[in-house]
């Protein structure tokens, strides 16, 4: 394999299989699963390519985003609503990191040996955070309004229903796992009357996407291995 001028190149999605060289065994299970995830089930289609492209833009996967651009074209979904979703994952994954907001102020609060009104244990993810997460907020309250607009907007019906969002929602947050994201989205989705075996599915999807990702990457890893075979083999010429 040629190493390309690019370490992201459009044409290692394209060789995607060519994983199957360092173990064939291992490729097959994940290509059958692969298709399993994205096979017939409760979600729809359209739905399991959308909550694809949220989690492929989550991870950061730019062969994922690729993929589940034209799955989600090919699905019948539009541009609104695949920018939706995407705004979904940028709502969770802001998110996440705001509820881990809370874990700073209360360290900072345990070192300066001053009061605060957010919880501090000896454990971390406290089941206390997410409902105070507003507390977090008000420390720059502009910032922290407009955050809520945001993700307020974001979840709420639009082009996408807000229970397809919810699902996104899910799949996102155990692909980016966090536990205070999940327990969120799980109690949003028991609110919307979502069963546990559609919510199941989106979790593989999230799960699907990640392992994908980390897989295709293998494109680049063949590729450099091939060229230090060759430059190696070079230096031992006469």
């Amino acid at each position: 394999m040629t190493q390309t001028k690019a370490l992201y190149d459009r044409t290692h999605l394209g060789q995607f299989g060519q994983i199957a060289r360092g173990n064939k065994a291992l490729a097959s299970k994940f290509f059958e699963y692969y298709g399993e995830v994205f096979g017939p089930g409760l979600l729809a289609p359209r739905e399991k390519s959308l909550c694809a492209l949220a989690v492929a833009h989550a991870v950061q996967c730019p062969y994922c985003i690729d993929a589940y651009t034209s799955s989600s074209l090919a699905n019948g979904s539009d541009l609104e609503e695949m920018t939706e979703a995407i705004h979904v994952a940028a709502v969770v994954r802001g998110g996440s990191v705001m509820l881990y907001g809370m874990q700073m102020v209360g360290q900072a609060a345990k070192l300066e040996l001053r009061a605060t009104e957010i919880p501090v244990s000896d454990g971390y993810f406290s089941p206390l955070h997410p409902p105070m997460r507003d507390e977090f907020g008000n420390i720059v309250e502009k910032l922290g309004e407009q955050w809520a607009k945001y993700e307020s907007s974001s979840l709420a019906d639009g082009a996408l229903d807000a229970t397809t969002k919810n699902l996104i929602a899910l799949a996102v947050a155990h692909a980016v796992q966090c536990p205070y994201s999940i327990e969120l989205h799980t109690r949003r989705a028991v609110e919307l009357s979502l069963g546990l075996e559609s919510m199941t599915e989106a979790v593989h999807i999230g799960a699907a996407i990640r392992a994908g990702a980390a897989l295709v990457h293998g494109v680049q890893m063949l590729e450099a291995y091939d060229c230090a075979r060759a430059q190696t083999t070079e230096s031992h010429e006469p």
